[in-house]
């Protein structure tokens, strides 16, 4: 268990990692080393269908020579196997390219030793996953659904930071995922909550959304394609954030990959409702951290403010081709986000509701795929329960959709904002987001074929 490792062990691998990669011939190294124990509960049918825990050590290499650049990622059972990867990969880094990314990994002086400390929540769910499980069965069933699936996940760990420019950082953490799905009649439901501290009230209310939203919608009527004002869930709201969040990386921009490939900060990108921040510092975030890959500390990057592009994501390598500092966003190669927020609005659920005269309510959305990653052309499916608003109210519950527009659009169309927010995270929402209920006028949809 996650209590009983000598933690002196983890930051000592990554250390014989680097010098074991410079004794190869490698110019720069950095290693990531990740232990961690895991305990996982899946349901079918209203059932714990599997219920496993393990442990596991991962290794991350960041190589670099003649301004060559590679990385690799492995799980091993020893220490020796590690190295072994590195000492055959020298020959390898030769046959690729000089990067025009290059930049040296960062002189610091970056030393920092487990300042996070595990939830007691966290370690009494990786030695006791049943009694949540049973928990959430408890709490579905008291409502007359058909059945429920979904997947409830716990996970604690170490991990440890050295570079060859000195740095040496070990961190601890705890942290847990959880989504379910509902089912009754022609409906379901689907909810999901993340973070660093497990409370049984919140398993207790994703439960509850989830099966309510399933009982509303078991019966379904068709609706007409057409020009909508939409209520987003945080379900909806992480997923399309997700995808916008990583286009605010310098590097998907250089790449033609973003939406922002044609702005400069300072530029309005979305509505003044809207502020979307990134803060690897909050302490209840699933992705907290206190350092990047590259040992360079973290902070809270307001991405857009007030409707305001403010930031791009560097890592040192696009910071040297912008002439900027990191923002501590690395991604040995890509910077990336480390944990979303949307700051929150003004109104309640039901008066975000009163404010639609003719919309939808979506609640949850996958098979989301951008169409033209510039313009931001994208589509997305409604999946489970989604519902027509009329005149303010929730009218009924309706049959899929699909919604084809633009991310820019959006944006700009977003109305009001709730008060209420959410940490999500699940498989379609891979960035931990904390979001809330989201008005945006005038979306397109378009028929859903099955």
């Amino acid at each position: 268990m996650i209590v009983e490792i000598d933690e002196n062990k983890i930051i000592s691998l990554a250390k014989k990692t680097v010098t074991e990669a410079l004794k190869a011939g490698f110019e720069e190294v950095a290693a990531i080393v990740n232990y961690e124990d895991e305990a996982m509960v899946k349901f079918a049918n209203s059932q714990p269908s599997i219920l496993q825990s393990w442990n596991n050590i991962s290794v991350s290499v960041y190589l670099a020579k003649n301004r060559r650049v590679a990385t690799l990622s492995f799980e091993i059972p020893r220490e020796e196997d590690a190295l072994g990867f590195i000492r055959n990969f020298v020959s390898e880094i030769e046959l690729s390219e000089p990067s025009e990314y290059y930049a040296p990994l960062p002189k610091l002086e970056t030393k920092i030793k487990g300042p996070a400390e595990i939830h007691d929540s966290i370690i009494k769910a990786l030695t006791e996953p049943e009694t949540y499980s049973e928990e959430i069965l408890n709490t579905a069933l008291t409502y007359e659904i058909d059945k429920l699936a979904g997947m409830f996940k716990v996970v604690a760990g170490f991990e440890a930071l050295a570079t060859s420019t000195g740095v040496e950082t070990l961190e601890s953490y705890g942290k847990y995922e959880f989504y379910v799905r509902v089912f009754k009649g022609e409906g379901s439901g689907q909810w999901a909550s993340a973070g660093r501290i497990l409370r049984r009230e919140e398993i207790v209310e994703t439960t509850r959304v989830a099966s309510e939203y399933a009982l509303a919608s078991k019966r379904r009527e068709k609706v007409a394609s057409d020009v909508y004002d939409v209520i987003l869930s945080p379900m909806v709201v992480s997923n399309i954030f997700n995808i916008i969040g990583t286009m605010a990386s310098a590097f998907e921009v250089d790449m033609g990959l973003s939406i922002f490939a044609n702005n400069k900060v300072g530029d309005v990108v979305a509505s003044d409702k809207l502020t979307l921040i990134d803060d690897p510092r909050n302490p209840e975030s699933y992705s907290m951290t206190y350092v990047d890959a590259e040992g360079v500390l973290t902070r809270r990057n307001a991405i857009i403010e007030k409707g305001v592009l403010k930031t791009f994501l560097h890592n040192s390598k696009t910071a040297r081709k912008y002439g900027v500092k990191s923002t501590g966003n690395a991604g040995w190669i890509n910077p990336h986000p480390w944990s979303l927020e949307i700051a929150a609005g003004e109104l309640k659920y039901d008066e975000l509701i009163a404010e639609v005269k003719k919309g939808l309510l979506i609640t949850n959305n996958w098979y989301t795929r951008m169409q033209n990653y510039v313009e931001g052309m994208f589509s997305t499916v409604t999946r489970d329960a989604l519902f027509l608003i009329e005149n303010g109210e929730i009218s009924k519950a309706v049959t899929k959709l699909r919604i084809t527009d633009k991310l820019p659009r959006l944006l700009r169309n977003i109305k009001d904002l709730g008060r209420r927010r959410y940490q999500i995270k699940w498989w379609e929402a891979e960035i931990p987001t904390i979001a809330p209920y989201i008005l945006v006028e005038k979306i397109h949809t378009t028929k859903h074929m099955l």
